[in-house]
């Protein structure tokens, strides 16, 4: 694709409100100042960051978007948090309508030459946090910095969902065939006391999996990794912390009838708090408890290098895969 992700889709879907991924970051000096540029589109100062390319994933985006954007590079990045709520949706100047699902990135600048591109931003500079605070930035933009500053990371929105939702795919479909698209979603890792976790048998591929499923226009990714898991088996789950992010070529995937897609999502881990099991047999073929030893075991488990991933984190840390 010699265009951009962003500019094949809009010639297709038009104006629409649509789902896209961003890698933004948080870039701090040796004395602690974050850097801001000033955009050319909306003309308020913000942080860098752009739209995740196909067979990007998401670091590689944001480490990309920071030098085409400033000229500089950063350091280890590390996870602060998702930013995928309603309440950050976007309208261009040009009309174009956008519900982010931002991934929030911090490190220290380690190299190059600060020089706005001339393009997507004018100007730019590092500034302290407390001068930060005094500027209208965008809702987004400022709680990303100021979450930057919090004792803990990640951090995510509680579920939320407006009244009226709209699913993503049947969204674009209709314009891009079956081409592929960059899917957000969200996966839930449901332990019990006993510290079993909660499995599904796939109906399509005939494997064991986590609960999952896309994102609706109108939900945050928490709320659906909730409904997902509450669809699928019947359960009703409360989100205790987001376990990392996954994204890249590697989640490459070809749906029974032919679609293509790129899957990007969070990983929650949750607990039951309701519900009763209950299949949902359109999509699941079995339930069961398993101990992690147990899933890992199985010679039926689905996607096992990203699913020992997640187990590798369930008492800490989080991940970027």
């Amino acid at each position: 694709m010699d265009r951009s992700y962003i500019e094949w889709l809009r010639e297709r879907v038009g104006r629409r409100k649509i789902f896209l991924v961003f890698g933004t970051v948080v870039l701090r000096d040796e004395n602690g100042r974050i850097l801001l540029q000033r955009r050319t589109d909306f003309d308020f100062w913000g942080l860098p960051g752009g739209v995740m390319e196909l067979g990007e994933d998401i670091e590689a985006c944001a480490r990309r978007e920071l030098l085409e954007e400033t000229g500089l590079t950063a350091g280890p990045l590390q996870l602060v948090g998702l930013y995928t709520d309603p309440k950050y949706d976007v309208v261009y100047p040009n009309g174009d309508a956008v519900q982010q699902f931002t991934v929030c990135l911090t490190g220290q600048v380690s190299g190059g030459a600060m020089q706005p591109d001339g393009v997507e931003t004018t100007e730019q500079g590092f500034f302290a946090p407390a001068a930060i605070a005094e500027m209208n930035l965008p809702l987004w933009y400022a709680d990303m910095v100021r979450d930057t500053g919090a004792a803990s990371w990640p951090v995510f929105s509680l579920p939320f969902t407006l009244p009226t939702t709209a699913n993503q795919i049947e969204a674009v479909r209709p314009f891009i065939g079956q081409e592929r698209l960059i899917a957000v979603g969200a996966m839930a890792v449901v332990q019990d006391d006993q510290g079993r976790l909660l499995t599904i048998r796939r109906q399509d591929v005939n494997q064991w999996a986590l609960p999952a499923g896309y994102c609706d226009l109108g939900e945050n990714v928490a709320y659906t990794a909730v409904r997902e898991t509450f669809e699928e088996t019947g359960l009703e789950v409360a989100i205790e912390r987001l376990l990392g992010v996954y994204s890249g070529p590697v989640f490459n995937y070809t749906h029974a009838n032919g679609d293509l897609v790129q899957d990007v999502g969070a990983v929650f881990l949750a607990r039951q708090v309701g519900g009763q099991l209950k299949r949902q047999v359109s999509e699941v073929a079995a339930l069961r408890w398993q101990t992690p030893a147990a899933l890992l075991a199985s010679p039926d488990l689905g996607r096992r290098p990203f699913i020992t991933t997640i187990l590798q984190h369930l008492d800490e840390g989080t991940f970027l895969c």
